[in-house]
């Protein structure tokens, strides 16, 4: 055993930790019971990092209180593993589905491991089932403590079979790279599995939660923070990669009509809320493969990888038949309605060419809905001048 290196590579942790919660106040902000889970992971990870390595530095020591302070931290380490094991498959559920009957029901299924070794954490108490302290106040494996091993592993497992089962349903989850966290706990937890009295474990799960802050950032930089909804800065990205690799690509431009009248008769507080409805009917009529972007004020757009003709004709018809839906609940004080314009991207294009051909197909119809409402008016107040006469 190198306390020196157990010293280093604990302190590298708990400190990589508090620059990174330190930095991270615009992602608090959210307030999102995911970032929640997340940044517990964080500070009960940075406490770990201490707890194990004072553990380290008092084993073998001899002195008034160096075995209770010894057990209880090695007692402590013991259960943040499988606390923060268990949080991750939670925290990945909540990244994913953000949804909280879904975690509550996951969190069911899979607490059984984590309960199991609590409950071996307390007989260990009396009967030192996964971990012992010799006459010389020493630390020793029991011939249950590759259990705790097997539960970080089964917790790691799960947040896999999660992921993939979102992605059967949900298709393809953009900035958020697992693998980024899995690899070096993964790898760590091995290594301190088989080689007695090395430290890399906390120190690899400080590393890959800096990885999935830096997730997390990227992230913030291409939502918008009203919708929720991909910006323009991840339409000009996504562009930017399908023109590199000539991929297919068809879209659908949206306005809101008379976006303006519901600011100045409500207020700019119910326009937002009018833009987050719109936000939330265009996410949840359109497949999952598409990627609804707001483009910018009351504009939005619908991405849609390969595409033809027939299929853009069917999400729109989606989103006519959601809007429908929308306005014959009366949940609101207005009525939301949108003009659209299709186009499709060759891979081979102009950008440009293919945002103004969706743009004057949405200004076409934009104008012939205002045209009709002008007709309409007209021939309405004919009627009430003709009846007057």
């Amino acid at each position: 055993m190198n306390l020196q290196s157990i010293i280093i590579t604990n302190c590298i942790g708990f400190l990589i930790l508090v620059v990174l919660l330190i930095s991270s106040y615009m992602v608090r902000q959210r307030k999102l019971m995911s970032d929640r889970v997340f940044y517990l992971m964080c500070i009960i990870t940075a406490c770990s990092c201490i707890a194990e390595m004072v553990a380290f530095i008092i084993d073998g020591y001899m002195f008034s209180g160096a075995r209770f302070i010894a057990y209880f931290l090695d007692t402590l380490t013991y259960i943040t593993n499988i606390i923060v094991s268990f949080l991750w498959a939670i925290y990945v559920d909540l990244r994913l589905y953000n949804n909280k009957e879904h975690v509550k029901k996951t969190a069911v299924k899979i607490c059984a491991p984590a309960v199991i070794g609590l409950v071996g954490i307390l007989v260990n108490i009396v009967y030192p089932i996964i971990f012992s302290m010799d006459e010389h106040n020493v630390y020793h494996r029991e011939v249950l403590s590759k259990y705790y091993f097997v539960i970080t592993f089964f917790y790691l497992a799960m947040s896999v079979i999660i992921l993939a089962k979102h992605r059967q349903t949900h298709g393809k989850t953009r900035f958020f790279p697992l693998w980024i966290f899995l690899f070096p706990v993964l790898i760590c937890t091995v290594a301190q599995l088989l080689v007695y009295g090395i430290s890399l474990g906390w120190c690899s799960v400080a590393i890959g939660l800096v990885s999935m802050h830096m997730s997390l950032q990227n992230e913030l930089a291409y939502l918008d923070p009203l919708t929720k909804l991909y910006n323009r800065n991840y339409l000009d990205h996504l562009m930017n990669q399908l023109m590199y690799s000539h991929s297919h690509m068809s879209g659908i431009m949206l306005d809101m009509d008379h976006f303006k009248a519901i600011n100045d008769t409500f207020g700019h507080a119910v326009g937002d809320e009018a833009l987050v409805d719109t936000a939330k009917i265009l996410s949840n009529s359109v497949p999952s493969n598409v990627i609804p972007i707001r483009f910018a004020g009351d504009e939005f757009i619908l991405l849609v990888p390969g595409g033809s003709e027939k299929e853009l004709d069917e999400i729109m018809g989606f989103v006519r038949m959601a809007e429908r839906e929308f306005n014959e609940k009366g949940n609101r004080p207005y009525k939301l309605s949108f003009s659209m314009g299709a186009s499709i991207f060759t891979g081979t294009s102009n950008v440009d060419v293919f945002l103004n051909e969706m743009d004057e197909r949405m200004y076409q119809e934009k104008q012939s809905k205002h045209r009709a409402d002008v007709l309409w008016h007209r021939s309405g107040a004919a009627a009430e001048q003709q009846s007057v006469n």
